[in-house]
């Protein structure tokens, strides 16, 4: 589990959850860890190195560029300034860019009532997975998923919950 979940938990101050976006972090989703690139307008030229990792943004006119180097390689995505197309992640497994889907996912446990999670956090919508074990709870679109982790960590008894990636798509032939 990385540190910065450790502090979400544990519960940061006030002036710390304002910068949860300003910055590179690493998150856990779907079974692997990818770098969250920042979403705020905050220009960071200086390089971050979050392990093998060396990332860097900044913002031109009308769009924020990332530029990530792993394993000797450059990769560089641009992304609009605001909105939920801004809100994108590396992932080093598959050596591209992802965009952030505006929901998280859930994991079922005993006693998790997710309607009541999703109210709690400010969710617009959830679809139930039971069999699957887990839930996914649409956001509205102003709020990150990084945020609604945030506040799903803040309650009493947090559920595991997760990012969500768009994931890539099927060529059919």
């Amino acid at each position: 589990m990385p540190w910065w979940w450790l502090a979400l938990v544990a519960g940061l101050p006030a002036i710390a959850e304002e910068s949860l976006l300003d910055q590179f972090r690493l998150l856990s989703t779907q079974g692997r860890e990818v770098l969250l690139m920042p979403a705020a307008e905050t220009s960071l030229q200086m390089p971050s190195v979050l392990g093998t990792i060396e990332a860097r943004s900044y913002d031109m006119a009308y769009r924020r560029v990332h530029i990530v180097v792993f394993d000797g390689q450059t990769f560089r995505a641009s992304t609009p300034l605001q909105g939920p197309s801004s809100r994108i992640a590396f992932d080093p497994s598959r050596r591209r860019f992802e965009q952030l889907l505006p929901s998280i996912r859930v994991e079922l446990a005993d006693g998790v009532a997710v309607h009541a999670l999703a109210e709690a956090i400010g969710g617009a919508e959830v679809t139930l997975f039971e069999s699957l074990g887990f839930a996914i709870i649409d956001l509205p679109p102003a709020l990150h998923p990084v945020e609604a982790l945030a506040r799903l960590a803040a309650l009493a008894e947090p559920p595991s919950a997760s990012i969500r990636l768009r994931g890539p798509r099927i060529e059919l032939r």
